[in-house]
């Protein structure tokens, strides 16, 4: 009787996994700047985000990284995998049916050979016909361990969904990495030719004791540490092009002919389709990945906490089965039964308490890993909001600064021509101008950064759609 009532009692524990109640703020911390920039400006489509940039070979390689990447390839075929996973999981619902063929020939003890029940020395028996069995899943034991295979499934599709989001922001970062490399090239060349001018007037004046020797050596020792910079740069800028052809599926040196010729950053405008902070959870793959997770957690519980009732199957034969070869198939050597089972766990020695144990902590560690990684979520949004509208207050500073290291320079060469400054005034200015057009460069492929890591975050690359 007790045990009756803890079965019942347990039965209405059983019960599906629910979503927790997470507190998620109305909106964005950083969504007032996003409105004040959006306000005269139509949003993008998130699903598509790097379209916004008219770059046709970025979204080339994009669309290379999207088909031909191996993690998204690889991650593809888990799916395949899990899949395959619930259909055996489906296949304990379903009768089990086999067929048995065999052939056996005895022996036996010449001292029995003349009984009448034994038959004679050597005995022939010919075998063949089905054989079955059915695990009637009265209480949906097998329906839940199912159903959890089929949230796996669904958790590796969104796990796809994450890589793929993921490659894409690879490529838009690494391909803004290149174009910034470029142009801090084309900036040290620009300067090399420019110190090479400059050697040649100070060489000039020299020759025509004007000036010491010492601005001569000055200036050829700043020519020289502008040359060794754009060695360093070139083995990075083709290290990223590996890196890049390696994201799109490609030989690495197959990719460097695309990048013979110099290109600026692309339009770096960027649009932000911000929607509310609870879009997240059903926009990023990640977070439903947890989702899906944390339900099949939940079903592996009442697969568990069943295998306390009872256990119903229906074993069945039908074969023929004879001594003689010529009467196999007739119907006198028909042999069959028909076998129902019941079977109610007595002692198990706490394996089935320790195993809902188990499932249990399992579900309380989904449960909690779903929790953070929302709170995750929100820290990426936030962060790459800061850091993308912070970033950019200091590309327009540092193109300020730019502007006027350019004038200053301009001015101090006409000066020192004119005979009004040392030349250690020209090389300064010259090295100031130098690091901040290389700081200004860099802002921006930062700025660049940060606006793909605020659509990653945003779960660009796929349609809101709701939780099935």
């Amino acid at each position: 009787m007790r045990r009756a009532l803890f079965l019942l009692l347990l039965l209405a524990g059983c019960r599906p996994c629910l979503q927790p109640d997470l507190c998620l703020p109305d909106t964005f911390q950083q969504g007032w700047a996003v409105e004040m920039c959006m306000e005269d400006e139509a949003e993008i489509d998130l699903t598509t985000w790097w379209e916004q940039f008219e770059d046709p070979m970025l979204l080339g390689f994009i669309e290379e990284g999207i088909s031909c990447n191996f993690d998204l390839r690889i991650a593809r075929e888990r799916i395949y995998e899990s899949r395959a996973i619930e259909g055996i999981e489906f296949s304990r619902v379903l009768p089990q049916v086999d067929a048995i063929g065999n052939f056996r020939k005895m022996r036996n003890s010449e001292t029995l050979s003349d009984s009448s029940f034994t038959g004679g020395t050597f005995v022939n028996i010919f075998r063949a016909g089905f054989d079955s069995f059915w695990e009637i899943d009265l209480f949906g034991k097998n329906l839940d361990r199912t159903q959890a295979a089929t949230y796996e499934v669904l958790a590796t599709e969104e796990e796809v969904r994450d890589v793929h989001v993921t490659i894409v922001g690879e490529v838009a970062v690494n391909y803004f990495t290149i174009r910034t490399l470029q142009s801090r090239i084309d900036i040290a060349k620009q300067h090399v030719g420019s110190q090479k001018e400059l050697l040649s007037i100070v060489e000039e004046r020299y020759d025509a004791g004007l000036i010491p020797e010492l601005d001569v050596l000055l200036s050829r020792a700043l020519l020289q540490a502008r040359l060794a910079i754009i060695p360093a740069l070139e083995a990075r800028l083709y290290e990223t092009i590996y890196r890049l052809a390696v994201l799109m599926g490609k030989v690495p040196e197959l990719l460097a002919s695309y990048f013979c010729e110099s290109k600026p950053l692309p339009c770096y405008e960027g649009k932000i389709p911000l929607g509310l902070p609870s879009d997240l959870l059903c926009r990023r793959g990640d977070l439903r990945q947890a989702e899906f997770a944390m339900r099949a957690s939940g079903a592996r519980v009442l697969a568990a906490r069943k295998e306390f009732f009872p256990t119903i199957s229906l074993e069945g034969i039908y074969t023929y089965m004879t001594g003689f070869f010529t009467r196999w198939f007739q119907s006198q050597s028909r042999d069959w039964y028909c076998q129902p089972n019941i079977t109610l766990p007595i002692f198990h020695g706490g394996e089935i308490l320790s195993n809902i144990r188990v499932e249990t902590s399992r579900q309380r560690q989904a449960v909690l890993n779903y929790e953070q990684s929302v709170l995750r979520a929100l820290e990426e949004v936030e962060g790459a909001l800061v850091g993308y509208f912070k970033e950019g207050a200091r590309v327009q500073i540092l193109q300020e600064e730019v502007n006027s290291y350019q004038e200053a320079r301009d001015m101090a060469e006409t000066l020192y021509l004119g005979g009004r400054v040392d030349f250690l005034f020209v090389l300064e200015t010259e090295q100031k101008l130098f690091l901040s057009q290389n700081l200004l460069e860099e802002s921006k492929e930062i700025m660049m950064t940060q606006l793909v890591a605020v659509y990653k975050s945003l779960g660009g690359g796929w349609e809101c759609c709701e939780l099935p």
